[in-house]
């Protein structure tokens, strides 16, 4: 397969300098002229010709498309807008001309649904299908752990296996890897090979909300910055430490907080739905009954040693006037 699909970048662009299997490169050459767009739909009918249907995996789509949107200063405008819906729309187009022959997947850590939303482009990319990646369940981040122990000869004390998902809150894979991973490298420095549950705890708190955690978990404060930018950030900091703070975020609180930020009543309503749409939507808070909670414990905790210091609740506000 890969000697036709080099062939086909040749025959697709004709000026491919380099095809590489080890890091799966094209690489054009700088004097490329015309439309990407031609080019795109010559690459796209080239492998739509293949025996079976081809995948065609796009990571980080949304960051893309929130880029040229907004620019380095994080600002809508109607010409961004326009080469976002050229992009989007030649992508609906090549889902729709070759259905059955190219499969297109896109995947991100922002949503593409309030990107898209932001710019009124949401029916551009009506044709694909949502598939939501969902955290492990209790028992599969259990069964993850026993397999990373028997692979390091290590065991479990009893209900220390228990710790590690109630400090977590929500088993997303990659924080129990993570989680793990310190783990073993401070049961290799005890030079023990049972993982306690005052191991669990401590590693909970010198490593996964210390600077080194920082490193794996500022990307949600970098991530929420691309969509929101900096006009609304600021809201959302609030949001999420008020949240953090007092565990649960109030109707009454939200209202105030938006408020506080943007001055206008109906601006700040309107602010509001679209940054706790956002937080919802990207997986930071979800709704019950009538308030917010954070979905994982591990990032709430983060966020609270990230924000909490010198943040005063709005309730405790309201006390002390």
């Amino acid at each position: 397969m890969w000697p036709r699909v080099k062939e086909t970048f040749r025959n697709a662009l004709g000026s491919v300098e380099e095809v590489g299997m080890d890091e799966l490169v094209v690489k054009l050459r700088t004097g490329v002229t015309g439309s990407w767009q031609a080019k795109g739909r010559r690459v796209m009918a080239e492998l739509a010709k293949a025996d079976r249907p081809v995948v065609i995996f796009m990571d980080e789509l949304p960051i893309l498309v929130n880029r040229i949107l907004k620019g380095g200063d994080y600002t809508l405008t109607p010409d961004r807008i326009q080469q976002a819906d050229v992009f989007v729309s030649f992508l609906r187009a090549a889902t729709i001309q070759h259905q059955g022959r190219i499969v297109l997947v896109v995947a991100g850590s922002i949503g593409m649904g309030p990107v898209l939303r932001q710019a009124g482009l949401s029916a551009t990319l009506n044709t694909l299908a949502t598939f939501c990646v969902e955290p492990w369940s209790e028992g599969t981040a259990k069964d993850c752990l026993d397999a990373l122990a028997r692979n390091y000869n290590l065991t479990w004390e009893a209900g220390a296996k228990q710790e590690v998902v109630n400090r977590l809150g929500c088993a997303i894979p990659h924080h129990v890897q993570m989680y793990f991973d310190f783990l073993l490298e401070e049961r290799r420095r005890s030079g023990s090979t049972a993982i306690t549950v005052g191991a669990v705890g401590t590693v909970y708190r010198t490593k996964m909300l210390s600077s080194q955690g920082h490193g794996e978990l500022s990307h949600f404060e970098e991530r929420l910055k691309m969509v929101l930018g900096p006009a609304l950030m600021p809201l959302a900091i609030d949001l999420l430490t008020e949240t953090a703070k007092v565990g649960v975020l109030s109707p009454e609180a939200a209202s105030l907080l938006s408020l506080e930020h943007l001055r206008e009543p109906q601006v700040g309503h309107e602010a509001l739905r679209e940054v706790l749409s956002i937080l919802e939507h990207d997986g930071y808070l979800r709704r019950e009954l009538n308030e917010y909670r954070f979905i994982s414990t591990l990032l709430r905790d983060w966020w609270l040693g990230r924000f909490g210091f010198t943040y005063i609740p709005v309730d405790e506000r309201r006390s002390a006037r």
